[in-house]
């Protein structure tokens, strides 16, 4: 049976494979335009008979930095949904993912596509979707309250219209296991942080999350520049097309130099504070956590780039002075005598990005629930369309977003390994192998030669970092 029935309406979906259902472009929110723009997601208006439900909806506005004829259109008006589901599902686990792209690209299709595999492998219910991106979704706007997160508001109103309606595809909505990827992660993390979250999260994963969140300095130093290049007020911001809200954005920074630009800030509402303060507050106390990053992470930007690894002195100078991150580089050295000039610069940008910030939040939700942790050093499974990416295939084993495609889509070796984890962990809660702690710090690393569990191996990076405390800028800028 393809209809569905909702609390705004009907919708008809479509069998995409034997015995797995589709439903696509539902709106979960009503389009972010006009006077909505840059304000709180509102519920979507209701419908009269039948909704078809058989075509993706728009991604969000975001910068095309390759051509590629398979990617969907592009527009404000983004705020959709799509469930795959077992036909004949009840009462079945959910899985929410929250797409990656540096909170300025992307979509709900990345990496996850339909998430039939899943459906298949562990009769989970799949939920994808889309939400405000870049200025539209993270852009500060003077004298607004709320402002700052929006996308993560929408991120919040999909959580919620799937907890109030996932129960019509068969899905169980006491059973939401959020997981993401990126920034995708990094909004896991503000989600479990979220007071306007609380009770509607079973489970949680990452990939390569961990916390990035903006100062009120640096939302108000970007915000100036943001108008600045706009060439109006904030008053009139709901006036100007769409495209000249792209246009500004982009004269802040273009693709993969401005990752980190856009991230959410302490807006009051979805986030009250910072979120590993809450973390370790218990904000999500009981909630399961697992949490992978990859061994090579910054490897991913040092190929697109060609001068990743080159802004490490000038961002460790930044946050530290330059007598601390000369010892800080002086540590790394030691640990890592094999590794020279710029592959020693990429290392430390990894642990900065992604591991250091990610094991304090698993010691911090260690205390109020089990934590898992995992590293990927396997082959990129990830998706090779950017031509930036694809020639030099052999220099990204485990660097930053190859374990994706692997997690959502199964088939041999480390990718069925991974699949299997992550179905497991959606449906029991468990992996499949030691919990972490702040004691025994045990983790399963997913290497070539096939999974193995390794005692502590972080422990180097924890250890060099110490105590060090730092407000994460964009990397290639000090915003």
């Amino acid at each position: 049976m393809t209809l569905a029935e909702t609390a705004y309406g009907q919708l008809r979906g479509t069998e995409i494979a034997d015995g797995i259902i589709a439903w696509r472009g539902v709106p979960y929110a009503r389009p972010p335009v006009g006077e909505l723009r840059l304000r709180p997601p509102q519920p979507p208006e209701a419908w009269s008979g039948v909704r078809d439900a058989t075509a993706y909806g728009d991604r969000s506005l975001q910068p095309e930095p390759f051509p590629d004829p398979s990617l969907l259109p592009a527009s404000e008006d983004c705020l959709y949904l799509n469930v795959t589901a077992p036909a004949g599902a009840a009462g079945r686990p959910v899985l929410l993912w929250i797409h990656g792209g540096g909170y300025e690209m992307g979509d709900g299709f990345h990496q996850a596509g339909d998430g039939a595999a899943f459906a298949r492998t562990h009769g989970i219910v799949v939920v994808t979707f889309n939400y405000r991106l870049g200025a539209l979704g993270f852009l500060d706007v003077p004298g607004e309250q709320p402002t700052g997160s929006l996308g993560l508001h929408d991120q919040i109103a999909a959580l919620r219209w799937t907890r109030e309606n996932i129960a019509a595809f068969g899905g169980d909505p006491d059973q939401i296991t959020v997981y993401g990827l990126s920034a995708g992660g990094k909004s896991v993390t503000t989600l479990l942080a979220s007071p306007l979250t609380t009770g509607m999260i079973r489970r949680a994963a990452e990939s390569s999350g961990g916390d990035h969140i903006t100062s009120r300095p640096q939302a108000a130093r970007i915000a100036a520049e943001f108008f600045r290049a706009l060439g109006t007020t904030p008053e009139r911001v709901r006036s100007v097309p769409a495209a000249d809200i792209l246009g500004a954005q982009l004269a802040l920074g273009q693709p993969p130099r401005s990752a980190w630009i856009w991230r959410p800030s302490v807006d009051g509402a979805a986030l009250t504070s910072h979120p590993l303060t809450a973390i370790a507050n218990g904000a999500a106390a009981g909630v399961p956590l697992l949490l992978q990053t990859c061994a090579r992470e910054c490897a991913y930007y040092q190929v697109l780039t060609g001068d990743a690894g080159q802004q490490a002195d000038r961002v460790l100078t930044g946050y530290f002075g330059a007598e601390s991150g000369a010892k800080l580089f002086a540590a790394y050295a030691a640990d890592h005598p094999e590794l020279g000039g710029i592959a020693l610069r990429v290392a430390i940008m990894t642990d900065e990005r992604y591991i250091i910030r990610t094991g304090r939040y698993a010691d911090a939700q260690s205390v109020h629930a089990p934590v898992w942790r995992s590293r990927y050093d396997g082959p990129y499974t990830g998706q090779l369309a950017d031509p930036r990416l694809a020639p030099r295939q052999e220099l990204l084993d485990g660097a930053h977003g190859g374990d994706g495609v692997g997690i959502w889509e199964g088939g041999d070796g480390l990718a069925a390994n991974l699949h299997d984890a992550w179905g497991a962990f959606a449906t029991t809660g468990d992996p499949g192998w030691e919990r972490y702690t702040a004691v025994s710090r045990r983790a399963m690393i997913f290497g070539h030669a096939g999974p193995y569990l390794a005692d502590d191996p972080f422990a180097p990076a924890r250890e060099a970092w110490g105590t060090l405390d730092w407000q994460p800028s964009a990397w290639w800028s000090d915003y």
